[in-house]
C-alpha cells in the first residue's frame, strides 16, 4: 500500500459510499449515528435489533480466480445469509478492513466498488468501519437488521419430533466448483462447469425464500459450513434426531457423472462442500401447506428431505435399498 495511506483510503470509500438518504458518517467521526425513522417505518409495533458478524480471511476464504469485487461481495454475503435465513432483511453494515502492503490503489478501488455494488444489490447501507494494516487481506463485516416482535424468528433449537426437514436449493455445485478451480477437474458439460464455478465466485443466498418463508419455520440455519454440519447444528440444539432421505436431497443432474469421471465420492460433494448458503430448516406439519402456497406464489425452490424424530442430536441418512447410516459430523470448521 505504498503511497496510499489510511486517510486516502477513507476518502475513496466515502466518495463511493456516501450517497445515501441515511447520512452515513464513514470517516467523519468516531461513531455512526443514524435515525431509525429513516430506516424502518416506525409504528406501534415493537422491534428487535438483529445483529450478525463474519470475517473473511484471504488464505482460507478466497479461492483462485476470485476478483477483488467478488471478494468484497463474498465478505458481505455471509452476513446477508445469516440474517435472511431468519427472515430478517439486512439494513446496516459496518466493515473493517485489514489491508496488506501488497495491495495497490486499483485493488482497493475494486474492493470498494464491490462493497458499493453489493449494498445496492441487496438494498442495505454501509455506514462505517475501520482500517488497519495486516499481513493478508481481512474483511470483518458487522450487519444489522430489525425484526418485528410479533413475528416468529426461527432459531436453531426449535425443531420438534414430527417436523419436516426442508432445504431451499440444490447441493453439490459449490463443492464441485471449488474442486474445478483448485484442480482443473473435468466437467460433464460447459453449463455444469459454469454454474459450479459461479456458485463459488458469486454466491447467491435465497433471499426471497428467507424473507417470505422463514417465519413459518420451527428452526433454521444456512448451509455455509456444509449440509452435514448444518443438519447436526439443528439436531444438537433441538435435542432431537434427524432422518434424512438420500434420494430426496436435491442435486444437479450432472453431479453423479462429475463424481464418476473425477473419481470423487458423491456424498462428499453433497454433504461436506459448504458455502452454498441454502436455507436448511424444519417446519411443523400445520405450516407445511402455507409454505407450499407461498413457495408457488413467489416461484421459490422448496424441498422436503427428511423428518425430525425422537433422539439426542444425531443425523441419520436413509439410503434406498441400503441400511440406515449415521452421518459423519464434518464440514468446514476454522482451526480444526
Amino acid at each position: 500500500m505504498k503511497r496510499f495511506n489510511e486517510k486516502q483510503i477513507l476518502a475513496l470509500i466515502k466518495s463511493k459510499l456516501d450517497v445515501t438518504t441515511v447520512e452515513p458518517l464513514f470517516g467523519k467521526d468516531d461513531i455512526s449515528l443514524i435515525s431509525l425513522n429513516k430506516i424502518i417505518k416506525m409504528s406501534n409495533k415493537k422491534y428487535s435489533l438483529a445483529i450478525t458478524c463474519d470475517m473473511l480471511v484471504e488464505h482460507t476464504d478466497v479461492p483462485p480466480k476470485m476478483s477483488f469485487k467478488q471478494i468484497a461481495r463474498k465478505s458481505l454475503v455471509s452476513c446477508i445469509s445469516d440474517l435472511t435465513t431468519k427472515g430478517i432483511k439486512p439494513v446496516i453494515a459496518l466493515i473493517s478492513l485489514g489491508l496488506p502492503r501488497y495491495l495497490n490503489k486499483r485493488n482497493i478501488d475494486e474492493l470498494i466498488k464491490g462493497f458499493s455494488l453489493t449494498s445496492k444489490e441487496f438494498d442495505f447501507f454501509i455506514i462505517g468501519g475501520d482500517i488497519n494494516q495486516s499481513k493478508e487481506l481481512i474483511i470483518d463485516c458487522n450487519m444489522i437488521g430489525f425484526s418485528s416482535d410479533n413475528v416468529n424468528v426461527p432459531r436453531r433449537n426449535g425443531a420438534v419430533t414430527g417436523d419436516y426437514v426442508i432445504v431451499s436449493g440444490k447441493f453439490g455445485y459449490s463443492s464441485s466448483g471449488l474442486k474445478i478451480l483448485l484442480n482443473n477437474l473435468e466437467s460433464p458439460n460447459h453449463l455444469f462447469k459454469k454454474k459450479s464455478i459461479d456458485s463459488v465466485l458469486n454466491p447467491l443466498p435465497p433471499i426471497k425464500f428467507g424473507l417470505k418463508l422463514s417465519h413459518y419455520l420451527s428452526s433454521s440455519i444456512d448451509s455455509s459450513d456444509g449440509l452435514a454440519l448444518s443438519l447436526y447444528e439443528l439436531a444438537k440444539e433441538s435435542k432431537a434426531d434427524l432422518l434424512i432421505y438420500k434420494n430426496k436431497i436435491p442435486v444437479p443432474s450432472e453431479l453423479q457423472k462429475f463424481s464418476i469421471i473425477n473419481n470423487l465420492d458423491i456424498d462428499e460433494l453433497i454433504f461436506y462442500g459448504g458455502e452454498e448458503y441454502h436455507v436448511v430448516g424444519t417446519v411443523a406439519k400445520k405450516n407445511l401447506g402455507k409454505i407450499n402456497i407461498l413457495a408457488k406464489k413467489y416461484d421459490l425452490d422448496f424441498f422436503i428431505i427428511g423428518k425430525v424424530i425422537d433422539g439426542i442430536g444425531k443425523v441419520f441418512i436413509d439410503y434406498p435399498h441400503r441400511q440406515r447410516k449415521l452421518l459423519k459430523t464434518k464440514g468446514f470448521i476454522h482451526l480444526s
